[in-house]
């Protein structure tokens, strides 16, 4: 698809919160500028398909005018003008359903008259009232694929609630049903997705180094972000100011982000490609909420005033050099009423290499008290290692665990209980172990600042096969804008 890039920025004015009223029309040809930097996410893609007449849902993009950019039930395949992925800001309650075709929502039009009145289209530049809709999720029709759900959909606008979708005679959506009826049901069914995992290597001994920080760039007051979030331009220059590790001053062959924005991935390439003047791919996984449906992507806080720009979902990020033409996402098993953790993994076959980051759930006080999901997820983060391993990839893991290591012991307030990682660490050596499998399982503290502004704990973590050892390990002498302090690892890996 030809990419065309369309300065949104101006549609920004007309926002409000939660309030989206009419958009100066755009040309036909026209498509989000957003529209590249979210094809580097691994989010699930999805079709919806109208029960009524068996059509999947298509954004119109050969239309013109009031038009423009409408859905309609009325293609029988599936290609990138019907593929969206799910949102929300509302934990789950309300669903958003985002245009591949056009990076925008899709928004009902209810301020247009007439047949018009009400229309869905594919050009919401942010998850306003407009673009919210309250789902009811139902089982699949016999048939569906694996994973489908059955599901109605409802505005939550204000002066417009209790409005469903439903499709005219010619397929056209609208949210202007009193109830769903035999127009208003769909099914929602996951497209397939994903590239062919290349051979690895051989490839002669050599050094990785391995970078990892947890950017707090959602919404975090503690963090010191313009507005408590990130701009792209302060966002690049905290990270590029970082790169660098600490002891030897090398620049990072991979780099693991945490609490990363989605539309951040492409400008983070382009300035990841200038400081070093290598290629790079950087690539992004959503972290979910659910409730009784599908995951949904939990959406970034708006970007900072006067834009209040969408940033895109929140999760994790990779870079890696850009001969990675593969990526996964694997979704840890998490509290369900809490946030669904995420890893993403990408292959560097010329090195024989599968790096994958890695955000596990938190502590005390926020979504696992007791460690129970924490220890399911350490399980599970060292099966995903162990598979790369079987498919002739050596796996360089880590990320932001949430967990303290196994000594010193910590209690549960300390972050503890400090037994999650035992299985991780039987299997794979950590960066503060250096060459030394024997040696004790702690490490430098990276997080959580004491009264004179030094990390107290050790929960972000590089590990690497026992086949290969740590030359150096260090951590950053400052947190830059982010309650994590960077780890930097570099890892001698024998030949393959």
């Amino acid at each position: 698809m030809r990419r065309f890039i369309y300065v949104f920025l101006a549609l920004c004015g007309l926002i409000a919160g939660l309030g989206v009223q009419s958009m100066t029309p755009a040309f036909a040809t026209d498509v989000s500028g957003d529209a590249g930097p979210i094809a580097k996410s691994a989010g699930q893609k999805w079709a919806l398909k109208s029960l009524a007449n068996g059509k999947y849902v298509s954004v119109e993009m050969n239309d013109t005018g009031a038009d423009e950019w409408r859905m309609r039930a009325r293609s029988s395949t599936v290609g990138s003008w019907e593929r969206f992925t799910l949102h929300t800001n509302h934990f789950a309650k309300t669903i958003s359903l985002r245009s591949e075709a056009t990076g925008y929502f899709a928004t009902a039009e209810f301020t247009d008259a007439g047949e018009r009145e009400g229309m869905l289209r594919a050009r919401g530049a942010n998850l306003g009232s407009w673009q919210q809709y309250e789902p009811s999720w139902s089982a699949p029709p016999a048939g569906a694929p694996a994973g489908s759900y059955g599901v109605t959909l409802k505005s939550v606008a204000d002066g417009y609630a209790d409005r469903y979708w439903a499709a005219g005679d010619d397929g056209t959506l609208r949210a202007t049903a009193a109830s769903p009826g035999t127009w208003g049901r769909f099914v929602l069914e996951p497209v397939p997705g994903g590239a062919t995992l290349p051979p690895a290597g051989p490839t002669a001994a050599h050094s990785l180094n391995v970078m990892t920080w947890n950017v707090c760039a959602d919404h975090n007051a503690n963090c010191g972000w313009s507005a408590d979030r990130p701009g792209y331009a302060e966002f690049n220059e905290q990270i590029r100011a970082r790169l660098a590790d600490p002891v030897a001053h090398e620049m990072p062959d991979v780099i693991f982000f945490q609490e990363f924005c989605e539309k951040y991935a492409k400008h983070v390439e382009e300035m990841l490609e200038q400081a070093t003047q290598r290629g790079w791919d950087v690539r992004f996984a959503p972290i979910h909420n659910r409730l009784n449906g599908p995951l949904l992507q939990k959406q970034c806080a708006m970007g900072p005033a006067p834009d209040n720009v969408d940033r895109g979902s929140f999760g994790v990020a990779i870079a890696v050099p850009d001969e990675n033409t593969f990526y996964e996402r694997y979704d840890f098993t998490s509290p369900p009423d809490k946030e669904q953790r995420t890893a993403l993994c990408a292959a560097i076959p010329s090195r024989a290499v599968m790096a994958c980051t890695a955000h596990l759930s938190a502590g005390r006080g926020y979504d696992d008290n007791t460690g129970e999901w924490r220890t399911k997820q350490a399980k599970e983060l060292r099966n995903l290692a162990a598979k790369w391993e079987a498919k002739g990839y050596r796996p360089v893991f880590g990320g932001d665990l949430n967990v303290v290591p196994p000594v010193p012991e910590a209690t549960e307030g300390e972050g503890g209980p400090s037994t999650v990682l035992m299985p991780v660490y039987d299997r794979y050596l950590e960066c503060s172990q250096l060459g030394d499998p024997d040696a004790p399982r702690s490490g430098a503290p990276t997080s959580n600042a004491n009264s004179q502004g030094k990390p107290m704990h050790k929960i972000d973590y590089i590990f690497a096969p026992k086949t290969a050892r740590f030359t150096r390990c260090a951590v950053s002498a400052t947190s830059g804008k982010s309650d994590h302090w960077t780890l930097y690892g570099t890892v001698a890996l024998p030949a393959a």
